[in-house]
């Protein structure tokens, strides 16, 4: 497979330096570049895996950079580097993102050796290479698998107002009720490496692998209902479904029918779909959407806030749940702006006849002010990481001898 190379783009020389030991001392091939020109000679003759870019550079900015990039097609994981101002810097991450660049964060000047090493190391962990063969192996031998992530209720009694025996997660001394899931695809490649689905996701949407992707991550899910409902618990799960599989009629027809085989009702299932994903007249996304919901199955719109969805458009699709995107809920504690946008979100919803449901959730004072503002759902690191169903089905296992309930900590 070759080493990892990494480029550090800096003016400062020592700087330079620095980040380019430290990549070394954790298993990269390493180089430093001073120039937006050098830069370019390295792009053109051969594409590093990782770059680090300071967002100030002579004759040139940092936004310049990432547009350069973007049009080249860089694939390349890419921290900023800078020491400037940073709401400026959460912009240039943005801005990144939305011209399709992998941006994996910021580093503060002066720059965190400690840091820069443990980021590195991770990258080296999870991007293990593989090709379009081994992912379609790996799908049709049943390779994939599924960790969940608990999606806990926050509006009203958090301890449930459903009745019967309540799954619920302690955090912090505190309980909540665990409403359901969200169904996570995980693949370990044939050379041990964990894949980020960053990476395999968009080659199964390019080699026309997502919906055998989907059916199998969807088994998998109806497999585990079935056997919750079997321990007396009745919870839902939420599987992303790709656009590009939307435009067959007969998809509602076949996941019910699959739901229905092990005794799963469609409502249990809700269906992640993205904002931009939803931007479109095609009259056949419409039909399926709807089908889908006369069927039962919920319906969620996922990344709300970074797409470009009108207000008709929402209106006229027929969406159960808004989740708000992890990039607003993340930053609300530090932005007025990013705060403002979820509470208005959570009205939207609300005004809408929708759930709401924020996601990347870490911190108890986040949690706590979705709570201040009515939101009905959370999920994120604060309450716990998507796991394996193994663990999920070992801590359903565990019933409280004090009030009935089955807990998850």
């Amino acid at each position: 497979m070759g080493d990892k190379t990494l480029v550090v783009i800096d003016d400062d020389d020592l700087v330079g330096q620095l980040v380019v030991e430290a990549a070394q001392q954790v298993g990269f091939s390493a180089s430093a570049v001073q120039d937006f020109e050098a830069l370019k000679l390295v792009v053109d003759a051969s594409e590093p895996d990782v770059m680090v870019l300071d967002l100030v550079l002579p004759n040139v900015d940092g936004i310049q950079v990432l547009r350069f990039l973007a049009d080249r097609g860089c694939k390349a994981k890419i921290w900023l580097l800078s020491g400037f101002d940073p709401k400026v810097v959460q912009t240039a991450e943005r801005l990144g993102v939305s011209l399709g660049l992998t941006i994996v964060g910021a580093l503060n000047k002066p720059v965190s050796v400690t840091t820069l090493k443990d980021e590195l190391r991770k990258h080296l962990r999870e991007s293990g290479d593989f090709t379009v063969h081994d992912l379609e192996q790996a799908i049709t031998d049943d390779h994939l698998f599924v960790h969940y992530q608990p999606k806990v209720r926050l509006a009203g009694d958090r301890t449930g107002d459903s009745g019967g025996d309540l799954l619920t997660l302690t955090v912090d001394d505190a309980p909540y009720e665990v409403m359901g899931f969200e169904a996570l695809a995980r693949w370990r490649n044939p050379h041990g490496a964990m894949v980020s689905p960053v990476k395999f996701i968009p080659v199964a949407e390019h080699s026309r692998m997502i919906e055998p992707l989907t059916q199998s991550v969807f088994r998998q899910v109806i497999e585990a209902l079935a056997h919750w409902k079997s321990r007396g618990v009745r919870l839902n799960v939420a599987v992303n479904i790709s656009p590009s599989t939307l435009a067959d009629l007969d998809l509602p027809d076949r996941l019910a029918e699959k739901a229905y085989a092990v005794g799963v009702s469609p409502d249990q299932m809700i269906l992640e779909i993205t904002e931009n994903s939803a931007v479109t007249e095609d009259p056949h996304f419409m039909d399926v959407l709807s089908r889908f919901r006369l069927k039962g199955f919920g319906l969620s719109l996922d990344d709300f806030g970074t797409g470009f969805s009108s207000l008709i458009q929402i209106y006229r699709m027929p969406f159960t749940e808004l989740k708000i995107d992890r990039s607003f809920v993340s930053e609300m504690d530090q932005n007025d702006e990013a705060f403002t946008i979820v509470r208005s979100i959570i009205d939207l919803g609300h005004n809408l006849g929708m759930r709401v449901c924020a996601e990347g959730v870490e911190t108890l004072s986040a949690a706590n002010r979705l709570i201040e503002l009515g939101c009905d759902y959370a999920q994120g690191f604060y309450f716990s990481r998507p796991v394996g169903l193994p663990d999920i089905m070992r801590r359903i296992g565990t019933a409280s001898a004090l009030d009935g309930t089955r807990r998850i900590s």
